[in-house]
């Protein structure tokens, strides 16, 4: 992969806390373009913290965060996922009484413009959602729900995904799909930071890791190199 000219996103000296309680501690990272970015930690450490802040669910209380160079902090979540980033929580649900398609299309309530070739995406990456486009989407597996949240994200004009734990509670074959979806939304121009407990599954397809603990950045590396490290080893896997 080529590396680019400037970071899609920059994080610099971030802040968070609610309820008086501090979340995160000084946080710098960047992520570069057309790149996996896993963050692993701890439960309670920051990860989805972060996504939340840069996707606008969270209030800035000191920090930047740009992407594309511009200025996101603290802006209202619809001009957020306008410029292109999309938060996908943990556990996000369907509509069950709508159609497959109808589920797809409510992602593209923002620009309607694209909304057949971004359908077309969709179908390509996912055909078996193609194949069940008019089913009710309360019918379909978990496994298959899941792939229309991601869908649904992918309708957006999103080129940064913020995916929460996206493995949580899937089998190994739709953890399969999705891996494979992941490495080919980034051979098509997508960048994705992804984070969640899975950490072995969320490293193993990571272009770039980052370790959190307690609010603060402890490694940055590669996949395999953070799995190798034994700080992270002794933090994650070591039994209490």
């Amino acid at each position: 992969m080529t590396p680019k000219a400037s970071p899609l996103l920059q994080i610099d000296d971030l802040y968070v806390s609610y309820n008086s309680q501090p979340y995160l501690q000084g946080v710098s990272l960047e992520v570069w373009p057309e790149q996996v970015v896993a963050l692993v930690g701890p439960n309670g450490a920051g990860k989805t913290t972060i996504l939340k802040a840069v996707g606008g669910l969270l209030p800035v209380a000191s920090g930047r965060i740009r992407f594309e160079g511009r200025d996101l902090a603290n802006l209202p979540v619809w001009e957020i996922v306008q410029r292109g980033v999309v938060y996908v929580p943990e556990g996000m649900k369907v509509f069950p009484h709508m159609s497959v398609r109808e589920n797809l299309e409510v992602g593209a309530y923002l620009d309607r413009s694209a909304l057949a070739a971004r359908l077309a995406l969709v179908y390509d990456l996912f055909p078996q959602l193609s194949e069940r486009s008019r089913a009710l989407a309360g019918d379909l597996s978990g496994g298959q729900q899941r792939l229309v949240t991601l869908g649904r994200a992918l309708m957006s004009p999103a080129r940064l995904l913020l995916l929460d734990d996206p493995f949580l509670g899937l089998s190994p074959r739709f953890t399969g799909l999705f891996c494979d979806a992941f490495r080919s939304l980034r051979r098509s121009g997508r960048t994705l930071v992804i984070a969640g407990q899975h950490v072995k599954r969320i490293l193993n397809v990571a272009d770039r890791a980052f370790l959190l603990e307690n609010g603060r950045l402890a490694l940055s590396g590669t996949g395999p190199e953070i799995l190798a490290n034994p700080h992270f080893r002794a933090a994650l896997f070591s039994p209490e």
